[in-house]
């Protein structure tokens, strides 16, 4: 744990708590390995007929614990490299002001399903996300991934069969937007044909457009969403005839660094833009020279 976040602000919180994201992983790899050996040991030596199998049971007993801590770590992983705090250390700053209300604007069903009215504002953290006790709606990986599972075959079904998506798979999108696991496994089970209808389905909406721009960015820091990945979001988007509001959700969406250089490089972004810090201001397309064409992908 670097010194700011022993000493800095954070220090007069006796609930904080921090994360070495490089460390962690190597627990992560120490701690698989372990569990490898010992389900290896258990299998190459099952206990003889008579003899009593406490030992036996002791080590299944001790997998079954790794096991489930590594969901939980292997979570709280992904929560500190998808939200990395952008000073190096914890600090404290002033409260993120509350977001305006934000009208019906039409889309599909009877409203965004993403709630309505003005948030209230929120305190400043010195506990990172990941490192407390709040680890969002899911203990662990699995279950976050089990939830993106069913909401992709909703929405997959829907978009088969020219079916609205149902309300509360909207609501859990806007929920789960800045959950890894949730959200690396709800676009790896849509790809960029899922996503590209997903945004034209939303199209009309801000709550929902605002809420794939953000689960996008997060899942930026897992899924190869490399220049091959954007391109082939485009090309469906130019199918579908909503380039413009694709290439809008991507860039309102706080990106990794390679998502951001891949954006760079389809001239989409100013040259090797860094990505933006959570909350930060929307970015804004490369600059086009009047009558020029669009970049070539």
């Amino acid at each position: 744990m670097s010194a700011s976040m022993r000493n800095g602000p954070a220090a007069g919180d006796p609930e904080f708590r921090g994360i070495d994201p490089d460390a962690l992983g190597h627990l992560l790899k120490q701690m698989n390995a372990a569990n490898r050996a010992i389900i290896g040991w258990l299998d190459a030596h099952p206990p003889p007929a008579g003899v009593p199998a406490t030992g036996h049971q002791r080590a299944q007993e001790v997998s079954v614990w790794v096991a489930e801590q590594l969901g939980m770590l292997n979570r709280r992983y992904n929560y500190a490299i998808t939200h990395p705090d952008t000073g190096g250390g914890i600090r404290t700053g002033p409260a993120v002001p509350p977001r305006p209300a934000i009208p019906g604007t039409g889309g599909q069903g009877g409203g965004s399903g993403l709630g309505d009215g003005v948030a209230p504002p929120r305190s400043p953290r010195t506990t990172p996300k990941g490192a407390g006790d709040d680890l969002g709606t899911f203990p662990n990986r699995q279950d976050a991934q089990k939830a993106a599972r069913a909401d992709a075959f909703v929405i997959n079904r829907a978009l088969k069969e020219g079916r609205p998506i149902p309300d509360e798979v909207w609501r859990r999108l806007g929920q789960h937007a800045d959950d890894p696991d949730y959200t690396e496994e709800l676009y790896d089970r849509l790809g960029p044909a899922g996503i590209a209808d997903l945004i034209r389905r939303a199209a009309g909406d801000e709550a929902r457009l605002r809420a794939i721009s953000e689960s996008l960015g997060t899942a930026s820091f897992h899924l190869p969403m490399n220049a091959a990945w954007l391109k082939a979001l485009l090309a469906e988007a130019d199918r579908d005839g909503t380039r413009d509001i694709t290439v809008r959700v991507l860039l309102d969406a706080d990106m990794s660094r390679r998502t951001d250089d891949a954006l760079a490089r389809l001239g989409l972004l100013p040259g090797g833009a860094a990505p933006q810090a959570p909350g930060g201001p929307a970015r804004t397309p490369a600059p086009v020279q009047p009558g020029a064409d669009r970049p070539a992908l």
